[in-house]
């Protein structure tokens, strides 16, 4: 109404605004629109000078304005509903009156009332904008203003009501309450309330019906004849009487409407939750913008029985199928009209005497006589209320409004509470605590943890947080530096390290991670690389039964966690760069809290920290701390485990690692030589660190061999433990080579020779007689096999390192000669011998000087003499008799120079030692 009467005198006086002209155009064309609007314009000045002359006129016969509005004031006396005593209890009018013409006639009378009072309004809304031309004086205006404009707007809004009651259809409850499954069952005595019930929701089944029913005596399908004019009128105002008065029609309350909380209690007992709604936020905004303050809040209560009305109608409605924003809105509503109804005059007698049967929920409490024991309970009560409906945020607004009057109502002795502050403090924090985690409001939640002095609450609460948050996977909560733990951080570390020993090794997320992140967010470098090394163990125990896929990510993850726990610790001054752990089941949390499940035997893992080089690592109990290099060890196992894991190579079933030569030997036998040196190199040392490497290039030359057969060598058969392979008929036939391309066999075959030579020239530091090694093995494989140059090179050592004759170091060339010499390479073992006879025969002379020194020639003459015999016994025998002829020939010659010039050397050095 306060935005149509100024939008009708906007009109009045200077005609359409300029959003009518506009359409105006639009859809008759800008000429016929300007036509039209100078034809409008001219008819609303002869309008407004007509209306001007008339008042002019009116106030001419009157003779002052003061008399015309005494007249107005009486006319609109006629106007408000009377005030009657009711009959509508009269069986005898009901029966012979049908309830849908009584609903059409009040209908119709409250049309024509609402209008006329709305004329009545807008004539003097346009006599005040005009009272200067009428010459109406100031004591006029202002008696328009505050005594006829209030009156008439509230005749307009009472007749409005009822009209509102008379035209607006029954809604169906929405909520199936048990009131509604009771109807439906028709378990329900009342025939008239089932009656009643099943019309709700029809078009011609108005509120009006829903009013009537609860008359004594009313009759809602009543039939008869129709009654006459004056029966009509007579209970039409009966009617609108009790509407607006109430059913004595002697309700002398100052405010304004005085029956429309009974009437919302009715339609709320029916579920007409919106018509509720509608009717009381109209009361309460009529009474709101009333100039009396009196009107405003009643001293019976009543006005506090509007708002705890309209809450409960609001609160219901929220519940329904509403937009988002709309359900805001109304939740927001439903919160401001419940603390309303708890602050305004009379609120605890008028509220805790509401019966239960009105069918607004029941507040539980009574006795109330301090205002601040009365606010506590109601707060609670409301705060009960939304929880139930699933609404956190009001629920939350009314736990902390209770938690603001515990303290003065506790002090007042007039009103006893069977408990202390602590508790009441505690309970309202906890459930505070629990609507702000509902509404993910994580940093009051934690201020309502803290805020907390009930201790036993207060843990739990925390216990509740973590859960929560660890569910909810917003653990990163706790770490992002907002939260002060304030004496609760070795409470929240315990909590977690509690749930994490209780958790699936495999959720997502993963405690362990946490923890291991919350320590070093606060710099606890030790605590941190503790949780994660745990986590590492949990997972070598935990998923030794897992299938290969799960087992090379398992495998990744305890890398991964070795790999920080071993960061950690080097963030840490050296002397203190260890960790104090047990894997037994973190004892020192069981004490505060009992396990949930009983507890797995599992069988205890593997100490990699106390390994002996080549020996077995068998399951034993962890020592209670943990270095750097114990990690470091750990860390090398693992990762050849998972590299294994990749491979589809599984270790053994139990989970167990055994660190001998047959872990390197599997690596080497699925090529994975990075990692098995490393191993070879972090476990071994000495002479066991040759002996494997040993086994190893043994290992790697059998695979660069066309062709191969077993033979016993230095550690044992190597069919037995796998590392000879069989011939190559047996070799394709096994592993079905056959269907190997021929590009594809010389590429396999080229890469492994340059792993062998890389290798070689890399770890031939560590043990100067792998080149020896490596020929031997290739020779025994196949005595005819061509040695590759670069290994020959190994033995020779370079030009300038040898030109003294064969000596050198493990491998040198009186090494490759015997290997020659050994399987049968007569022609090369002469030319390696030629070779460097020649070589020495070759010598500069400014190293003559150094060669006639005493023993700085030195020759294999015990495997010549061998070379000697074999070439000797392969003629006298009839094999390859020119070819030895020709031998033995070219080292007989040889062998006479280089011992002429031994002789003139001698001479040379007991001549120089003479002098």
């Amino acid at each position: 109404m306060e935005e149509i009467i100024p939008s009708l005198l906007k009109i009045v006086e200077t005609g359409y605004g300029s959003s009518i002209v506009e359409l105006q155009k639009i859809e008759l064309g800008a000429d016929i629109a300007l036509e039209k609007e100078r034809v409008d314009h001219k008819r609303l000045r002869k309008f407004s000078i007509e209306m001007l002359l008339s008042l002019h006129a009116l106030s001419n016969k009157a003779t002052s304005w003061g008399r015309v509005l005494n007249v107005i004031e009486r006319y609109l006396k006629y106007f408000i509903p009377g005030k009657v005593i009711q009959r509508l209890n009269s069986k005898t009018m009901v029966c012979n009156m049908n309830n849908a013409t009584l609903v059409q006639a009040t209908a119709q009378v409250a049309k024509v009332m609402f209008e006329s009072a709305l004329d009545v309004l807008l004539l003097l809304s346009y006599l005040v904008n005009i009272a200067g031309q009428i010459h109406m004086i100031h004591h006029d205006i202002l008696r328009i203003q505050l005594e006829l404009v209030p009156m008439i707007q509230e005749i307009v809004v009472e007749w409005l009501i009822i009209h509102f009651f008379a035209i607006t259809p029954s809604e169906l409850p929405y909520i199936e309450d048990f009131s509604s499954q009771l109807s439906s069952l028709q378990i329900d005595s009342n025939t008239d309330n089932r009656s009643l019930k099943k019309k709700l929701g029809r078009c011609d089944f108005t509120l009006a019906f829903i009013l009537l029913s609860n008359v004594e005596n009313s009759c809602i399908d009543a039939q008869g004849c129709l009654p006459n004019p004056d029966n009509i009128v007579s209970l039409v105002t009966d009617f609108t009487s009790w509407v607006i008065w109430g059913r004595s029609g002697e309700n002398e309350s100052l405010s304004f409407f005085p029956h429309s909380t009974e009437l919302a209690l009715i339609l709320f007992m029916h579920g007409q939750y919106t018509a509720v709604e509608y009717l009381l936020t109209t009361v309460d905004g009529h009474s709101r913008r009333e100039r009396i303050s009196q009107s405003v809040q009643s001293n019976d209560g009543g006005w506090c029985i509007l708002h705890h009305t309209l809450g409960c109608c609001l609160l219901v409605q929220a519940q329904s199928r509403l937009n988002e924003t709309l359900k805001e809105r109304k939740v927001g509503e439903a919160i401001r009209s419940f603390f309303r109804a708890s602050s305004g005059l009379g609120a605890s007698q008028a509220l805790q005497s509401l019966s239960s049967e009105v069918g607004l929920p029941h507040l539980g409490f009574s006795g109330c006589t301090s205002d601040a024991s009365w606010k506590l309970h109601y707060y609670q009560w409301a705060m009960q209320i939304f929880e139930q409906y699933g609404i956190s945020e009001g629920a939350c607004q009314f736990g902390l409004a209770a938690l603001e009057q515990v303290d003065e109502a506790l002090s007042d002795t007039e009103d006893s509470l069977d408990e202390s502050a602590i508790a009441v403090k505690g309970r309202l924090w906890a459930n505070v605590f629990k609507f702000t985690l509902d509404l993910n409001h994580y940093y009051d939640a934690y201020c309502a943890i803290i805020s907390n002095p009930d201790d036993e609450s207060k843990y739990i609460c925390l216990r509740r947080f973590l859960i929560v948050l660890y569910e909810r996977g917003a653990m990163k909560f706790l770490c992002d530096g907002q939260l002060p733990f304030i004496g609760l951080t070795e409470k929240v570390e315990r909590e977690l390290a509690w749930k994490a020993e209780r958790s699936d090794i495999s959720a997502k997320p993963n405690v362990y991670k946490f923890l291991y992140a919350f320590e070093m967010h606060r710099h606890n470098w030790r605590r941190a690389a503790m949780y994660i090394y745990l986590y590492s163990s949990r997972l070598r125990v935990e998923v030794a039964t897992k299938d290969m896929r799960h087992l090379s990510l398992a495998l990744q993850e305890r890398l991964d966690g070795l790999s920080a726990a071993i960061n950690a610790l080097h963030l840490v001054q050296p002397a203190y760069a260890w960790i104090d752990t047990l894997l037994d089941g973190g004892s020192r949390h069981n004490e505060h809290y009992p396990s949930k499940k009983a507890r797995k035997t599992v069988e205890e893992p593997y100490n990699v920290l106390t390994v002996a080089a080549g020996g077995d690592v068998q399951p034993q109990r962890l020592r209670p701390y943990v270095d750097i290099g114990k990690l470091e060890n750990e860390f090398v196992l693992t990762s050849a485990e998972y590299m294994l894991s990749l491979k589809n190579v599984k270790l053994t079933s139990s989970g167990t690692l055994k660190l001998s030569s047959e872990l390197v030997g599997l690596l080497v036998q699925e090529n994975l030589y990075d990692m098995a040196f490393t191993v070879l190199l972090k476990f071994w040392k000495g002479s066991e660190l040759k002996r494997e490497l040993e086994r190893v290039f043994i290992d790697m030359s059998l695979k660069c061999c066309p062709s191969r057969v077993g033979f016993p060598l230095v550690g044992g058969d190597f069919r037995k433990h796998g590392l000879l392979l069989t011939s190559s008929a047996d070799d394709v036939g096994m592993h079905g080579a056959h269907d190997m391309p021929l590009s594809t066999q010389q590429h396999i075959g080229k890469s492994r020779w340059e792993e062998l030579e890389l290798y070689l020239g890399r770890y031939n530091r560590f043990h100067g007689r792998l080149p020896v090694v490596v020929a031997e093995t290739l020779l025994h494989s196949d005595p005819q096999i061509e040695l590759p140059l670069w290994l020959v090179n190994m033995f020779k050592g370079g030009r300038r390192a040898n030109i003294w004759g064969m000596s050198g170091q493990e491998s040198n060339p009186a090494s490759l000669l015997r290997l020659y010499v050994d399987y049968g390479r007569y022609t090369e073992a002469t030319n390696l011998l030629l070779e460097y006879i020649e070589l020495l025969a070759s010598t500069r002379p400014s190293d003559i000087i150094h060669r006639k020194k005493p023993c700085s020639v030195w020759f294999p003459y015990t495997i010549i003499e061998r070379l000697w015999c074999q070439l000797e016994e392969l003629i006298n025998r009839g094999h390859m008799t020119d070819q030895c002829h020709k031998l033995k020939k070219l080292l007989h010659d040889a062998l006479l120079r280089h011992l002429k010039l031994l002789k003139v050397d001698s001479e040379d050095v007991v001549s120089s030692a003479t002098c």
